[in-house]
């Protein structure tokens, strides 16, 4: 039986000169408005990006790419988890312009709009208030309240975004074991009892 509370945050693995990313405003300049919505985006919706700075000198485009509060993955990740029946992550294609005018199609934005408010308030490391619906105004490790987490089926959690710091989205080992049967380069999957806030700064 699958570990129930066996969950990930995806990073870069610093190996890699890659680019972050942002809208690209020049084009569309609410390309990413959808995100936010925690709904499906509408059908035919494309996704512009482009670099943030500060510009990597020489830009490596690996199979993950960083969205503030999403993930970008290639077409390789994209090719071995677009078969799966994975509730609340929709595939939204991405067009990339790099600094020189350069395009890349071989992208996905995985939207993750459905979240689950799992945490445990007292165990988790957390500061500052909770709002009236529930979020955290600053959050620096997780930790499951696990009769929260069993009371949705696993098939309905395999990948969802954390309610009480919707920036977060998490990954069950089941899903990260097909990311990482095809080797993919340029990420990193952290246990969840292993995060915490700023650990991208030390990869």
């Amino acid at each position: 039986m699958e570990n129930e509370f066996d969950y990930y945050m995806v990073e870069s693995d610093g190996a890699y000169q890659s680019p972050a990313l942002m809208c690209d405003d020049d084009v569309d300049p609410e390309g990413i408005e959808y995100l936010y919505d925690m709904e499906k985006a509408a059908e035919g919706t494309v996704t512009h990006l482009t670099f943030r700075p500060p510009y990597p000198k020489k830009p490596q485009m690996v199979d993950y790419l960083f969205l503030t509060g999403r993930q970008v993955f290639s077409r390789k990740i994209y090719d071995v988890l677009k078969s799966q029946e994975i509730k609340g992550l929709q595939w939204v294609p991405a067009v990339i312009r790099g600094r020189k005018g350069e395009k890349y199609t071989d992208y996905w934005v995985a939207n993750a709009y459905q979240e689950y408010a799992f945490l445990d308030p007292d165990k988790s490391d957390r500061k500052g208030s909770i709002s009236a619906d529930g979020r955290w105004a600053m959050i620096n490790s997780m930790v499951f309240d696990n009769e929260k987490v069993l009371q949705v089926p696993l098939d309905e959690r395999r990948v969802f975004m954390v309610h009480e710091s919707a920036a977060r989205v998490l990954y069950h080992k089941s899903i990260v074991d097909l990311i990482m049967s095809v080797n993919p380069i340029g990420l990193q999957f952290i246990p969840l009892e292993k995060w915490y806030n700023g650990i991208c700064y030390n990869l």
